[in-house]
């Protein structure tokens, strides 16, 4: 029994000394780890609260932390390190972390010219070692990115959670728009917002992105004015918009920068049950500034975009046009409408197997008549070369008058019952045929109250038209048209097809 005593004796007191060797051992790592920590985190310009390091979970977790990584300033109520490879510290001087937990962190990027240069704000007090996080996770967190720090902001995302995976910092990637480099993200936000120019906010409700597919609920482009006010800011005429997408969906979507350019990457996108109202007062004084097609548009675009296929269904599009004054805006409606883009990119611009943008869409025009449109370019051809082509089937003097009327003074009657067209044309011309077919169609001049009728323009404009022709096809060949470049490529578009009905009708 008194042998049993012995070793339960030592075995005691090999317990304590060896409890106290780790617990002197610990407290020794630990002074030396959070003494480690906190060198780190003033030589890397951060300020905080206070540090508590717990050497047996292998975590850390820095309170009140405020750090700035070239243009970006995150402060957080609480960050945790958890599993620091200390091995990797202590031997190499290489900072790795396992996870970090942001709590409810505020993150603001300034893009102002006037800040100071980032390589002489760091060079003082930058990074001077590789710090690799493996898996990096925002909670309940804002982000915020702004010209400046005295504007409100441009962009405005609230992040219910974010997880950066493999993220990685060095002294190079400061110096970049995203000051670290990634593998993958992904993002619940609940709420977006982007200021998109003076007139017109962005607006997007939920916002989802995992596995690289980007889901996107309830997005809206809003007016920040009215009809009447927007018309009173305006020194030229100007488009003003409305949107609603309740649905938005990208698959194999991807993002980055290439060089300081932003960069978009999905395989396809879906629109939904998309809403957009487009409304512009032809009374102000006309923009005479160049309209570029979408081409070249497209070609020196900041942003560099590679989208493989879009797709808009079930989607709705009103053209306003406000021409006569006291009288509402004329509309052109278009609904029920399906839309098929391919290969809208430009990058790689320069490849030989370049693959051209094509557009086919179908479409109620006016509620009634059902129109096909297709259209086809390429983004690399300096020339702005192009070619459309479609048809419309059906539509009656009371859908045309809802536009006529209001905008042009006009009322016909009748009906036209196809109409055909195709063109091919660049930044300077076109050339195209056309087909219609029409039957009892005359035209009513209104006098400057939109109401009564100009009897003798009336009869004159009656008499030149073609006689009834139900009965046949009108085709017309070598339809030309000339770009006026300060109108847009609808307004070209629109007059190619009235160059060759004005050449039916007359």
């Amino acid at each position: 029994m008194e042998k049993k005593y012995k070793i339960l004796l030592y075995t005691f007191i090999g317990l304590a000394v060896l409890l106290g060797v780790v617990y002197f051992a610990n407290k020794i790592v630990k002074q030396k780890i959070k003494a480690g920590i906190e060198q780190e985190l003033l030589n890397s310009n951060v300020e905080y609260k206070d540090i508590s390091v717990d050497i047996i979970s292998g975590s850390s977790v820095v309170s009140s932390p405020k750090l700035k990584l070239g243009s970006a300033t995150i402060s957080s109520e609480e960050l945790s390190v958890i599993d620091l490879d200390y091995k990797e510290y202590f031997s190499n001087n290489k900072i790795v972390f396992d996870r970090i937990v942001f709590k409810k962190p505020e993150i603001h990027i300034t893009q102002s010219d006037t800040l100071k240069d980032p390589d002489k704000e760091n060079s003082k007090k930058g990074f001077k070692e590789d710090i690799k996080i493996r898996h990096l996770v925002i909670q309940e967190g804002h982000l915020k990115i702004s010209e400046n720090d005295t504007i409100k902001e441009q962009l405005y995302i609230s992040l219910k959670n974010m997880d950066i995976y493999d993220l990685h910092i060095t002294e190079a990637s400061l110096k970049n728009k995203i000051p670290f480099s990634f593998r993958e993200v992904s993002i619940n936000s609940d709420s977006l917002f982007y200021s998109l120019d003076p007139e017109h906010d962005l607006q997007v409700k939920n916002l989802q992105l995992k596995k690289g597919t980007l889901n996107i609920s309830d997005l809206r482009i809003i007016p920040k004015f009215s009809k009447t006010e927007f018309d009173q800011r305006q020194k030229v005429e100007k488009d003003r918009f409305e949107l609603n997408v309740p649905r938005i969906k990208m698959k194999g979507f991807s993002w980055g920068f290439n060089g300081d350019k932003l960069q978009l990457e999905s395989a396809t996108t879906f629109f939904e049950k998309a809403d957009f109202l487009v409304y512009r007062n032809k009374l102000l004084p006309d923009d005479n500034s160049i309209k570029p097609l979408y081409s070249q548009k497209l070609r020196e675009l900041e942003t560099k975009l590679k989208f493989d296929t879009i797709q808009i269904s079930n989607s709705s599009l009103i053209y306003e046009e406000k021409s006569v004054a006291g009288k509402p805006p004329g509309k052109v409606m278009f609904s029920e409408m399906d839309v098929t883009i391919a290969n809208v990119s430009n990058l790689n611009m320069e490849a030989e197997n370049f693959q051209p943008t094509t557009i086919k869409a179908k479409a109620k025009f006016m509620g009634e008549s059902n129109l096909n449109f297709n259209m086809e370019f390429d983004i690399s051809d300096l020339e702005d070369k192009f070619n459309f082509s479609g048809n419309l089937v059906g539509i009656s003097a009371g859908a045309m008058n809802s536009f006529l009327k209001p905008a042009l003074n006009i009322e016909v009657e009748g009906k036209i019952s196809s109409m055909f067209f195709n063109f091919y044309g660049n930044d300077d011309n076109a050339l195209g045929d056309t087909r219609l077919q029409y039957h009892d169609f005359k035209v009513e001049i209104l006098k400057k109250d939109g109401y009564s009728k100009n009897k003798i323009l009336s009869g004159l404009a009656n008499l030149i038209l073609k006689k009834n022709v139900a009965n046949k096809k009108i085709d017309q060949k070598n339809i030309s048209a000339t770009r006026d470049k300060t109108k847009s490529f609808w307004n070209f578009l629109w007059l190619c097809i009235r160059n060759g009905a004005l050449k039916s009708f007359l």
